[in-house]
């Protein structure tokens, strides 16, 4: 019975980091502030907070979903060390990648089908002149789409946090 509870203490608390991220002002509020600061999770830097508010990776509401892959990667860690193995396995098996993506797809922007097609032949300029010659592109995170913001830029997403390349072990 306990192993139950454990697990939806598991949920539980993943959900209430969802929803305080999800009903933070745009880019995070104080209250988002103070709840990462309870899990010893680290802010975005001035630098990095304005750098996101001036991507291409628009948000209309809520946290960042870096802050959050945060707070929910110390979750993660605190339940993995426990003792109860169903819950090792809930915590080990929860798929960070696909929850950060929905959580994205919550605080973007919407765009309706005429915005599609105009952001597509606004941006194909932007982005294509010159392609056809050199062959070049820009890569995008797997997760979430953001481009990649520095060139040197091998570690993770400054959007979401997903890794940018797997490793070749």
């Amino acid at each position: 019975m306990s192993e139950d509870k454990d697990i939806t203490d598991f949920k539980s608390e993943i959900d209430r980091a969802y929803q305080n991220a999800l009903h933070s002002e745009k880019g995070g509020d104080a209250k988002w502030k103070t709840f990462m600061q309870s899990y010893g999770a680290e802010n975005l830097s001035e630098d990095e907070t304005n750098m996101l508010l001036n991507s291409e990776m628009k948000i209309t509401k809520g946290a960042y979903p870096l802050e959050l892959r945060r707070v929910y990667e110390i979750i993660v860690r605190k339940y993995s060390a426990q003792n109860n193995e169903g819950l090792r396995n809930s915590a080990d098996n929860f798929n960070m990648d696909d929850e950060i993506k929905k959580y994205y797809q919550r605080i973007k922007p919407f765009s309706g089908m005429g915005d599609i097609f105009s952001n597509a032949s606004i941006t194909m300029n932007k982005y294509s002149e010159g392609l056809q010659k050199s062959k070049h592109y820009t890569f995008k995170c797997k997760n979430c789409g953001a481009p990649r913001l520095e060139e040197m830029q091998y570690d993770n997403c400054l959007f979401c946090g997903s890794k940018l390349f797997e490793n070749a072990n």
